[in-house]
Parts: C-alpha cells; structure tokens; sequence
C-alpha cells in the first residue's frame, strides 16, 4: 500500500495516476540500492506519497510514528526511467546518510546543537546543524559518486531556478558545493555574491576532514560564519501569523514558528528538522535516558536541556534530575565487605598413629619416608592451620539519604561554573551518585530533605520518587532529623545504610550523636558526608567516630573515584 491510511491530508491525491505510480516504484528502486549500500541499516521503507502542501521531498513525519516519508511531488520530469532511479537513488543517499553518518543518533545530535547555540538561538541551532551534515554528507557521496551527485546538484539548481527568484541562503548553499567541490558546475555569476562566506566555511569543512572529534567545534564556527545570513532569511513568526509570498511556516523543535523560503525546503527539506536515527527507534527509553545522562556530563545546566530535547533524548519531565543523574554517574561505589576464612591449609608432615582417621593418611608421604609402612614409625599425615581470611562482597542493604537542604548549603545550579553552583549542589551530586548505585544494585532507598522540615521520600525502588524529594531545597534552618531518621530504619524491612549529606551547621549536634550511635549499635550503617571540610574534626565527634564513617568533600570533584569500603564481619 502506498498511501497511509491513518490520516488524510489536503494535497495528497488518495489515487494515484499511472505516471505516479511508475514514479513510486522507481524509487523504491532506489531505496532498495541505497539500503545495499549501507548493509541494510536498520530503516523502515519510506511512506511514498504525492504531498502537494509540503515542499520538502524527505522528512519524518511526528504525526504517523515518526516514519520516513518520501514526498515525490516536486520531482522533477525525466525522459527516461534510469534517470528517475538516479535522481531518487543520491537524494536516498544523502537522506540515510543523516541517521548513518552525520548526526547519527540522539546524542551527537546533541551536542552538535549545543555547539550551535554559541552563536544561534536555539530556534536557529537546527539550521546550521543540518547545513553542516548536509555538507559533509555530499561531499562524502562527491567523492564516491562524483558525476552522479553532480548532475543532481545541476538539475535541481535548475528546477528550483525556473520557478522564479532565488533566496540568498539557497545561493549559499549551491555556491557551498562548488567550493568544496572545487568545482564550477552551475555556470552562474550571481552565486559569487557568496564566495566570502562559501570560502570561510568550506575550509572549516574541509580541514581535517575525517576528524569526527572537530565536529562540535567546526559547527560552532559554522554558525558564527552563519549567524548574519540565517537572521536576514529565517523570521520567527506567531502560530497564526500570515506568511510572505515564496514562503513557509514551520515549527522548529525549540517550540518556535518560523517563516522558511519555499526554495530552502526544497533544496535542503526543512532545515528545522533535528534527523538522527534515534527519532526513528521505538522501545527505546533506556537507551534515551542514558544518551541524555552522558550529554550531561561537564556541562552547564543552562546548556543541557535545550539541546536535549531537540535531539529527542530527553524523556523524563525533569531536566534537571536528568543532569543531576549525569554528573553524578558513577561517582560513587558502595561495597560492603565481610571476611570470610579460607579453609584449612597443610603446613608440615607429622606421624600417622593408629587411632587417627584413615583418611588423613598420606600414602605418598609414607612412601617417600620409607617403603615399608610400618604404622606410627614411618605413616605420615599433614598437620593443618587455619589459613587467612579473604573479603567477600555482600549485596548492599536498603539505604537512607539524609539530605541537608538548609540555607547554609547554597545553591544556584543555572551557575556557569562549578565554584559559583553553591553546597546543596555538590550534595546533590553525592545524593544522585548513591542514589543509583543503590538503585543498580537493586536495593530500596528513601530520602529524608531536612532543613526545618523533614520532606520524606518513602522506601521505594522508583529512583524518580527519590529525585523528586531531592530537589526540593527548602534554605531554612539546620535541625537533623533524628526522630524521622529512625522511624524509616523501623519502617525498612532490614538494617540500612544511612547516608547522611550535609555541612557542619547543624544545631542539635548532641542530641544527634547519642541517636547516631544508638542506630549503630541496632546494626544500622552510617556514612557522613561533610560538604566543604578537607579533615573531620575528632575532638568534635570523639567516641562518634568509631561507630561512624565521615567524609570530607571539599568540591564536587572530590567525590569521583570515591569508593566506600566498610569491611565487617557479619555485617546484617
């Protein structure tokens, strides 16, 4: 079937005439070489329709499962059949080489969209994202297929020419071609008018060409190259706003309308569009959810949640506890120890008396004593001694994250540097480390927020309830908890390893130490993190200290490789 059934839209001809449906199959001709080419990537075959309100020949299509259509309306008229398959074979080509090679998946996506909004609002990101993987596709497909690609170039400069006046950003883009081609295909002086801007950015381009690793820096050039050219061509418009003849309005993924010359979509489909094979996938969460927390890592906040999101790898309704969840991956480790003996090893040959058990007789050792067995002169046996210990790793129990959320742990996450992000936001990155250590271990948690009130969080293995509570910074006075804190080691269905996450502000400190060391001795862990201390002050906490386990974590880097080691015998 060639047409969706799912939906119908105006411009689209539910029959097709016999001339269509040749041009259908032709391109599934095509579309059939390309998956060849590429080792048959993982790609549905396109919806094949005649769409006359879209001028853009390839796009996803949000409304139907997010699948591949392919817009065959403004193809332009061939003489014979070869010529169709040709044409719709390089346009395949250059599509599927979007989710294959540039930007692939969500992630790349990502921080290629973030490397725009250095100098492009994040409306305008996807703009410069496509022009670049447009161009390092086509030159790729030029090197390969380099009379093809450019008899492509040549026809549909031509079709988009006779249909009346060219914008400047679709000259930029032929003119583009023919520098890093280094070629003169079009034979038109007025594309020239671009040779400044075409030479700046075919050499960023070009320069270490197969370098993969300068993507994020060349597109950030690219853009600023961009910038002027992308503000005179692309207008940002209201919902419902009228657009100027020879142009189109289009949603981009920042939330933005924007008015898109006609020529552009045609040239270059909508440059909106954020394509990446994660877009195409289903069932796909986790994968999601992990590209989102590693694009995370070492980046502000501010810069996080925007790219994300157009890329398609931000799921989860909180951002937020997404880059927290990516900061803090992998920080810590909790292992619980407990030694286990090894057995009994041999240490020296004695004598073997009758009335010892039969099996302890060592025929060798008799033999090499003496060949004739004469019992308790010449039988041996082993003597045995305990050998030493080794530590097993036991699995970790339910934990408690007490957090300290008063107004002495500062925070302010939208901070462009680390130093500037305050106290809470470092205990939150040793909170979120836990957090999912434990979770990846399968054990329960729950969280007690404490500042004036205690906010809880109750036992549960849903790390989003757990977020939730964390985040929620209360800046008030410092009173631990104690009372909470023990009823949720009552309310846990086994003994639990406490964390407790806060600076050295706290002003019940002698009720808490005598509650402290009461949970220890019911079997309970504690492990305290003190947030902007190098050492732990003993004469502070006395005999505290040998019940307990405190940290120091003067900044957010303190915490990574940290590895929490608690070796005990018998330790539940």
């Amino acid at each position: 079937m060639v047409l969706s059934k799912k939906r119908k839209v105006k411009g689209i001809r539910e029959e097709l005439t016999l001339k269509q449906k040749r041009i259908v199959e032709l391109a599934k001709i095509a579309w059939a070489d390309t998956l060849v080419e590429f080792y048959y990537p993982p790609l549905n075959e396109p919806n094949y329709l005649f769409d006359y309100t879209h001028f853009e020949g390839f796009y996803i299509d949000p409304e139907n499962q997010w699948e591949i259509t392919m817009n065959l309306a403004n193809t332009p008229l061939f003489k014979d059949d070869q010529e169709y398959i040709d044409y719709f074979h390089i346009i395949s080509l250059h599509e599927v080489s979007h989710y294959q090679i540039i930007p692939y998946d969500g992630l790349i996506n990502a921080k290629l969209l973030r490397a725009a909004m250095e100098y492009v609002n994040q409306n305008y990101a996807p703009i410069v994202v496509n022009v670049f993987a447009d161009l390092i596709i086509d030159y790729k497909l030029y090197k390969k297929y380099p009379n093809l690609i450019t008899w492509e170039v040549k026809i549909t400069y031509e079709h988009i020419k006779n249909k009346g006046k060219m914008s400047d950003f679709t000259k930029f883009l032929f003119r583009a071609y023919e520098k890093i081609w280094n070629v003169d295909i079009l034979n038109d002086e007025s594309l020239k008018d671009m040779d400044s801007l075409t030479e700046k950015v075919s050499k960023v381009i070009l320069k270490d060409f197969e370098d993969e690793s300068t993507w994020e820096k060349k597109v950030s050039v690219v853009a600023r190259y961009l910038n002027n050219l992308i503000q005179d061509t692309f207008t940002l418009i209201g919902k419902n706003g009228i657009c100027e003849k020879g142009k189109e309005k289009r949603k981009s993924p920042g939330g933005a309308f924007i008015e898109i010359p006609k020529d552009v979509l045609e040239v270059m489909d909508n440059p909106l569009e954020s394509k990446n094979s994660d877009k195409l996938k289903e069932g796909n969460e986790d994968e999601l959810r992990q590209k989102a927390e590693e694009f995370a890592k070492n980046i502000p906040y501010s810069e996080f949640g925007g790219p994300a999101r157009q890329a398609g790898i931000l799921l989860d309704g909180v951002p937020l506890a997404t880059w927290y969840r990516g900061l803090a991956k992998n920080l810590i480790e909790i292992r619980i120890l407990e030694e286990k003996p090894s057995g009994q090893l041999p240490i020296y040959p004695e004598v073997w008396r009758i009335g010892d058990r039969i099996e302890d007789l060592d025929v060798v050792q008799t033999l090499l004593n003496s060949p004739v067995i004469i019992p308790n002169l010449t039988t041996r046996k082993w003597a045995f001694k305990e050998g030493p210990g080794h530590l097993v790793e036991k699995q970790i129990p339910d934990l408690l994250i007490v957090l300290d959320s008063s107004g002495s742990m500062r925070w302010n996450y939208t901070s462009r540097i680390e130093r500037g992000r305050g106290q809470y936001h470092i205990a939150l990155i040793a909170a979120f480390a836990a957090l999912h250590h434990a979770a990846s271990k399968g054990a329960k948690f729950s969280i007690i927020n404490f500042s004036n009130v205690a906010d809880i969080c109750p036992w549960t293995s849903d790390f989003k309830k757990a977020e939730r509570v964390l985040l929620r910074y209360q800046g008030g006075g410092t009173v631990l908890p104690t009372k909470e804190i023990a009823q949720q080691c009552d309310k846990a269905e086994r003994k639990s390893l406490i964390f407790i996450i806060t600076d050295f502000g706290i002003y019940n400190w002698s009720k808490s130490k005598k509650i402290m060391i009461d949970l220890a001795q019911r079997g309970h862990k504690i492990v305290g993190f003190f947030i902007g201390a190098s050492k732990i002050p003993k004469d502070k906490f006395k005999t505290l200290l040998e019940k307990v386990t405190f940290y120091g974590i003067r900044n957010a880097k303190d915490l990574i490789d940290l590895v929490i080691t608690e070796v005990k015998k018998y330790y539940l």
